[in-house]
């Protein structure tokens, strides 16, 4: 910039003295010289083929390129993939209204052939993802969630109209399912909030680094396949943003382009503004440091304290939590810290739509604090969860958010349970294996079960920490007797690669894995197969899981999801035919109505059935 300025000036100056030659020359009445016309004649023929070359590059430019400024068509390729509202004001877009008319547009038009963008209550996979061939089947087959269109339309109290607010956070450093646990509790927390959700860039997943170009005995199709994700690679969180008026997101490309390089962001030590340099290298470590400047950390841990949400804007609603939690601490003072205890809630939950006092203090069983957020944390632009200890959100988002208003608490889990689901492709994919192993279940007759039911468990081995759970094949085997039909078909989803480990249950089972079915996951990225055994073993008729493990627990969260849409038995009190290999004091726990404690292992149904009651549903309506 400073060189072009000089440039500029020394043009003008040029130009000034030429004018003050031409005229000097004038007033002494003598003619130009030969040489002067000469040059003069020289410009002017230097001067018509600069414009020709300019004419001529920019019809070549257009011929060879499209019409956009590479910026311009970054941001066109974004707002394709994740268009918001909001998204759209900040670019000169409609009024609110506009917007919501648009919108409501959209949502209609989503379920036509016509398009591909995605409706999330449909599933289409043989039209665009190579079958199942019935599109109804699948969806009975594999579909969990529900339809609720009046839950599109809610916004959160805290939405400012005026100031766009944004909530920043770091994946989990652990495997895929830590991860996706810190990501819901993310999500969920920015739709409470009011704030627009950053997503966090394209990155290596710790395990989810399969088929890399390093990989010696990858094919050349397998090298090119993806390895580096964000989580839109395996939620539809485009299709939410579009349907629901509520949330927004956008990447952490268009945030760091639309704010950090344009210096709206400030530090939060030195109050002053924090330039982002588009021109540096973009990774995720130079994209943790700038938001570390820029975001306000609430320093929230899931092991002490329970996250917050006023009912409303304004302090008394932030009084209201807190005399809740002053009520409770005094109770606890008076009875020495036993006033308290899990086992008083067993098979005797707290009404969903119970005080502010009830249900606080039963999801404070285990912790002693608030994290309250408060008018100063409503005020930031920008907050931050870092990965880091202390802050780490690996936690179960109902087991952490706290909702002073309960419909809205029953409003999150079901916005959860019915937009946050894997993406078309891999649910696909998972569908066919599961009609596969039906079918190898009907060809056996009435044996086994028969009918094309089959039973499923999860054996983690791998890196696991929990030396506890590493049981012998024949330790297994001797569990899973009486649970699971002998000679029928058992689907072990598992991180074992010498299947031949599984050898004793050959006896006892026929068992069949993943590896059995490749030949209907042709184009699948093999990052995506944790997540179809998640699924395929969601679908057993009894499921036998590892305790501590988080694919485990999710299956279960998805076997309560699918058993409560469709009323299988047991949906009612909240349990189903889930079992854990060990330790024998869990092996039980899905049979009982119990807490969700603080910890990141999922085992219980109570939060679920609550979530899905007709009951309440239509309290709400």
């Amino acid at each position: 910039m400073l060189t072009r300025e000089r440039t500029d000036a020394n043009g003008i100056g040029a130009a000034k003295q030429q004018q003050y030659s031409y005229d000097t020359s004038m007033k002494n009445n003598t003619a130009p010289t030969a040489s002067s016309s000469s040059i003069n004649r020289l410009f002017l023929i230097f001067l018509v083929l600069s414009a020709v070359i300019a004419v001529i590059n920019i019809n070549f430019h257009h011929l060879l390129h499209t019409n956009e400024h590479v910026h311009d068509k970054s941001l066109r390729q974004f707002r394709n993939r994740f268009k918001t509202s909001r998204t759209d004001t900040a670019n000169g877009g409609d009024d609110d209204e506009q917007q919501r008319r648009q919108q409501q547009q959209h949502r209609q038009q989503m379920g036509t052939k016509s398009t591909r963008r995605h409706k999330l209550a449909g599933l289409q996979c043989s039209e665009l993802y190579g079958g199942p061939t019935n599109d109804t089947d699948v969806e009975r087959e594999m579909s969990y969630w529900l339809d609720i269109p009046s839950d599109a339309d809610y916004r959160s109290p805290f939405t400012d109209n005026d100031v766009e607010r944004y909530l920043t956070f770091e994946p989990d450093h652990g495997g895929w399912n830590n991860m996706r646990m810190a990501m819901e509790t993310a999500l969920v927390m920015s739709h409470a909030m009011g704030r627009t959700l950053v997503l966090p860039p394209e990155q290596r997943f710790y395990l989810l680094n399969g088929n890399s170009a390093n990989d010696g005995d990858a094919t050349d199709e397998q090298r090119r396949r993806k390895t580096e994700f964000d989580f839109g690679d395996f939620f539809h969180l485009d299709s939410i943003a579009l349907e629901h008026v509520g949330f927004n997101i956008i990447t952490t490309e268009e945030f760091l382009h639309r704010l950090g390089s344009k210096g709206q962001l400030s530090n939060i030590r030195t109050q002053r503004p924090e330039i982002w340099n588009e021109d540096g290298q973009f990774t995720p470590q130079s994209v943790k440091e700038y938001l570390t400047k820029v975001g306000i950390n609430p320093l929230w841990d899931p092991m002490t304290c329970i996250a917050s949400i006023p009912s409303g804007v304004g302090e008394g609603a932030i009084a209201e939590l807190r005399m809740a939690h002053s009520d409770i601490m005094s109770e606890e003072a008076t009875t020495n810290g036993q006033s308290r205890k899990m086992e008083e809630y067993i098979n005797h939950p707290t009404p969903t739509n119970g005080t502010i006092r009830a249900r606080m203090r039963e999801m404070l069983v285990d912790r002693d604090e608030l994290c309250i957020y408060t008018t100063q944390l409503q005020q930031a632009r920008v907050l931050y969860f870092p990965a880091a200890k202390g802050t780490r959100l690996l936690t179960h988002f109902y087991a952490f958010i706290f909702f002073a208003n309960w419909t809205v608490d029953l409003w999150s889990k079901r916005f959860v349970r019915d937009h946050l689901r894997y993406v078309d492709e891999i649910i696909c994919a998972a569908g066919r294996v599961v009609e596969a192993v039906r079918l190898r279940s009907s060809s056996k007759g009435t044996a086994g079960g028969g009918d094309g039911v089959f039973d499923s468990m999860h054996i983690r081995r791998g890196d696991f920490q929990y030396k506890k759970t590493r049981l012998s094949a024949p330790e297994l085997l001797e569990r899973s007797k009486g649970k699971l039909y002998p000679g029928g078909v058992v689907y072990i989803a598992t991180d074992e690669r010498d299947k031949s480990f599984f050898d004793p249950f050959r006896s006892e089972y026929d068992i069949v894995f993943l590896d059995d079915y490749k030949h209907v996951l042709h184009g699948i990225n093999e990052n995506y197969y944790g997540m179809l055994d998640q699924l395929v073993a969601s679908k057993g008729r009894v499921f036998i899981g590892t305790f501590f493990s988080t694919l485990s627990g999710y299956i279960n969260r998805m076997r309560g999801y699918y058993m409560t849409k469709h009323k299988i038995d047991g949906y009612l009190e909240g349990v189903m035919e889930s079992y854990y290999f060990t330790p024998v004091s869990e092996s039980y726990n899905m049979l009982l109505m119990t807490l969700v404690e603080h910890t990141y292992v999922e085992v219980d149904l109570f939060c679920l059935l609550l979530t899905f009651n007709d009951t309440l549903r239509r309290m709400i309506g």
